[in-house]
Formats: structure tokens, C-alpha cells, sequence
């Protein structure tokens, strides 16, 4: 199994895993699954172990969701993974599964058109007892999502959990969920961004990544109205990228508009090309702990 699909493929019935090794790539999944979810007026519960509760709906609220409006009015559940998996210590599947059968009946009855479930599985790298009953949970997790047609994401730290857990998790998901991806080395990462819609790069860029960096703008302006280049995780950048950002810049329709986040270094090689001078685009340098 583990097709791979992009979350904003996702379907009621699908249970997909989430394998990552960027905690931002990750969290921006999870925002575009949020956002998925309340779009369709289902309800959706976030069980979250590596970031707290508060720091989640924070990032959520950052990327531009209206989260905490969301969990007042009870349409957005944040909650510790451990409270729902581990609620006396140990892990029991076939207790969990009759949790989650309860959250859908619940969904059901208060009116919304489904659930759906996404979790932080950082909770079962603890010592507990129970914990080899993981990949059965997850089997027959599968099997109850296409029932009730809920829909779920389970998270998977890769620097964390060792190969043989994530072969054996991949297996048993329907289906695998990353980020579209444009280039990938141990220098450079492009992929697309999902909230808020746009471009994501990570690491240094120059001259010999000027096709897929032109694909990926390309793309997410043919897509959206208003898209954000996001060069936070960016530590270098040449003239010539810097270009061919200026220049997707320089060809936005009437009424498009690009942001650019950027940390200082980045900032001012854009500001010495005359990023300013660039109707529609603006350019943000933010700080180290962003």
C-alpha cells in the first residue's frame, strides 16, 4: 500500500501517513488538513505530541487559519496525543479504536459532514506497555475509517522511528502524503507550499536550480491569485535565483500579489536587484526565531 497523494487529495475513507523529516513541511501538511477539513464543515481533531497544544493552534492561527474560533466553537479539537493513546499509561488498540468510533459518532450527532483525525505518533516511541500492538491498531484503524468514512493522517518523525517501524507503516496506510516536490538534494529543498499557498525553499540556491525554482513559481502562480515564497529555512541565495524570482515577479497578471519572507542575508541580495520597485510583490525579512 502507501500510494503516494497530496493531502489535498485526501478523501472521507482514506487513511494516509505522513513520514517527515522537516518539522515546518510538516506542520504546513497538517495546517493544509485543518484547513480541508473546516472548509468542508467537517470536524477536526488534532492529537499532538512533539508541539503543544497551545504552540499548534498558535502555528495554525499564524498561517493564516482561524483556529481559535475554530476550537471555541468545538469544530477544531487540539488535544495531546498521549491523552487519547495513553490515557493510564498503556496502549490498548482495541480501546483506542472504540475512542475514535465514539469522536464519529459524536461528529455525526452534532451535524457536521465527518470527522477527521490527524496524530503526532512521537507518543509511541515512549516506553509503554502495549506498544506492539501498533501495527494492528493502525490495520484495523483503516478498516474503520472506510466504514464510517472519516478520514486521517498519522504523522511519523523519520529521524525518530527506526526503518523496519516506517516499512511496516507504509504498508499498512492506504496511502502516503508529502509535499509536491520540485528539487531535493542535501543542499536544496523547493517544494510546494500548502498554508499559506505558494513556494517553500530550504537550504541554497543558485544558478543550477534555476529550471525546477521557475517550475514551482510557475506553477503556484498558474494555481493562486496571491502566493507566498517562502525563504525562511533559505541560508544563500545568488544573483541569479534572485532573478528568476524578480522575473516571476515582473510577469504577476493585474491583480496578483507575491509575498516574500526571507532572512536578512536573502533580504538584501533581493533589495540590491530592486525587489521594492516590483508592483505586487512585497518582501518581509523575518527574524531568526520565526
Amino acid at each position: 500500500m502507501g500510494d503516494a497523494s497530496t493531502v489535498e487529495d485526501l478523501q472521507p475513507g482514506d487513511h494516509a501517513c505522513l513520514t517527515f523529516t522537516d518539522a515546518e513541511e510538516r506542520l504546513d501538511i497538517v495546517a493544509a488538513f485543518v484547513r480541508d477539513g473546516l472548509k468542508a464543515d467537517q470536524r477536526v481533531l488534532c492529537l499532538t505530541e512533539a508541539v503543544s497544544e497551545r504552540a499548534l493552534l498558535q502555528e495554525l492561527s499564524r498561517r493564516g487559519l482561524a483556529a481559535t474560533s475554530a476550537a471555541d466553537g468545538g469544530r477544531l479539537t487540539v488535544t495531546g496525543s498521549a491523552q487519547m493513546f495513553l490515557p493510564d499509561g498503556t496502549f490498548a488498540a482495541t480501546r483506542m479504536l472504540g475512542e475514535l468510533r465514539t469522536e464519529i459518532d459524536r461528529t455525526r450527532r452534532d451535524g457536521y459532514q465527518g470527522l477527521r483525525v490527524t496524530s503526532d505518533m512521537c507518543w509511541a516511541l515512549r516506553p509503554v506497555n502495549g506498544i506492539a500492538e501498533l501495527m494492528e491498531y493502525e490495520s484495523r484503524f483503516t478498516r474503520l475509517l472506510a466504514e464510517q468514512q472519516a478520514t486521517s493522517v498519522c504523522q511519523y518523525d523519520r529521524q525518530c522511528f527506526d526503518t523496519v517501524t516506517l516499512a511496516s507503516v507504509v504498508d499498512v496506510h492506504a496511502f502516503t502524503v508529502a509535499a509536491t516536490t520540485y528539487h531535493d538534494d542535501a543542499l536544496l529543498r523547493i517544494c510546494r507550499q500548502y498554508v499559506p499557498v505558494g513556494v517553500r525553499v530550504a537550504g541554497e540556491i543558485d544558478y543550477r536550480a534555476v529550471e525546477p525554482f521557475t517550475r514551482a513559481l510557475t506553477e503556484a502562480l498558474a494555481l493562486d491569485r496571491h502566493i507566498e515564497v517562502n525563504l525562511a529555512a533559505l541560508r544563500f541565495m545568488d544573483a541569479v535565483a534572485a532573478g528568476v524570482l524578480l522575473q516571476a515577479g515582473l510577469g504577476l497578471s493585474t491583480g496578483q500579489r507575491m509575498t516574500i519572507r526571507c532572512r536578512q542575508p536573502v533580504f538584501k541580495v533581493l533589495d540590491a536587484l530592486g525587489v521594492h520597485e516590483v508592483d505586487g510583490v512585497r518582501a518581509v525579512a523575518v527574524s531568526d526565531d520565526e
